[in-house]
């Protein structure tokens, strides 16, 4: 696979999605906009997948979101269809607005995404409903490829109330990528860490 989201000499197969909603109540600020050195912690995730895909979504909570100050060639804003319902309507909004089949998704306090092992979850999309990381008992549902196609199950699931995304990977055909094969990608599982805390905050510089 190429590194600009197309399967070898084809048509753009992947966009990614980063879900910027968030209210981070236990920080008592914009997760989007902490700074993590010198930048924001939005503006590192953008700048390792720049290039990665040919677009990537922000997906804000409302319409009117600062955030819209970022769009450009790459990069378009977008509003949760139905606003304060959490990150499963967000991962939704995300496959709404996608030109290419396959949507890898992420959440914005997530500072060190790691190219090598999300190249190696476009590889395994093609054909499932889902790549997921597992680490033990453990999944990554924000940190994961999704195929467009699932956009009217999650809808259902959005009618309905039920709004569990560990619900959702149960009824999806999801390849899950090992600890292991995890591991050989991003050693030290940095793509994993999020911030949630003020001292999750200071363990990320």
């Amino acid at each position: 696979m190429m590194s600009d989201g197309r399967l070898d000499g084809g048509k753009a197969e992947f966009i990614a999605a980063v879900l910027a909603g968030g209210q981070g109540k236990r920080l008592g600020m914009d997760k989007a906009t902490l700074q993590i050195g010198a930048c924001s912690l939005l503006d590192k995730i953008l700048a390792t997948l720049r290039g990665m895909f040919p677009l990537i979504l922000l997906v804000v909570q409302e319409a009117g979101s600062p955030l819209a100050a970022r769009e450009d060639d790459e990069v378009k804003v977008v509003a949760d269809v139905i606003p304060g319902k959490g990150p499963l309507v967000g991962i939704y909004t995300a496959l709404r607005n996608s030109p290419a089949p396959y949507v890898f998704v992420m959440a914005c306090d997530m500072p060190y995404p790691s190219r090598e092992l999300i190249c190696r979850m476009l590889s395994m999309a093609p054909g499932a409903d889902a790549v997921v990381p597992k680490r033990g008992e453990y999944i990554e549902p924000l940190f994961a490829v999704y195929r467009r196609d699932i956009a009217d199950s999650i809808q259902a699931r959005i009618e309905e109330g039920r709004l569990k995304i560990h619900e959702l990977i149960e009824e999806l055909d999801v390849r899950y990528l090992e600890e292991d094969e995890i591991a050989a990608c991003d050693p030290g599982f940095r793509s994993f860490f999020n911030i949630n805390t003020p001292e999750d905050l200071e363990a990320a510089f």
